[in-house]
């Protein structure tokens, strides 16, 4: 049985995060970068867990990426949407460790945040199968 308030608080807690750190790598690495969508921000949605990982999607001006946060090791790759999708180990603080997928490479014709949310949503589902297919598969 889950505690689920303190799930939710992880949850909330891990968005929180994931905000203030991409922003912070926004800051660092991005600015002034003209290849990025300024109609954009960083935007962590749909956050869940999936099978006692915590998941979520990233909305960032240069892209869109399915995170998840599994203990120890990650894997190489996901297929979401039925697409093969190599994922990549990344350490940033205050986050901490996560693997991220690339769900979305070119966000730069997006018109706003509104689109951005529907799009990040519309992948939310197709993620979460993606990492609960790798936990079957690994347990």
């Amino acid at each position: 049985m889950t505690d689920a308030p303190t799930d939710l608080t992880l949850l909330e807690d891990l968005v929180v995060r994931a905000g203030q750190a991409f922003r912070g790598v926004q800051d660092r690495v991005f600015a002034g970068d003209p290849g990025i969508n300024p109609r954009l921000r960083v935007e962590a949605v749909e956050p869940a867990w999936v099978d006692g990982v915590p998941t979520l999607v990233l909305i960032t001006p240069w892209t869109l990426n399915g995170l998840m946060f599994p203990l120890g090791t990650g894997p190489e790759e996901l297929v979401v949407a039925d697409t093969c999708r190599r994922a990549y180990r990344g350490d940033v603080a205050p986050l901490g460790v996560y693997w991220s997928v690339n769900l979305v490479s070119d966000v730069s014709g997006l018109t706003g945040p509104p689109q951005a949310r529907r799009l990040a949503t519309s992948f939310a589902d197709p993620f979460r199968d993606a990492v609960r297919g790798w936990l079957t598969a690994t347990s």
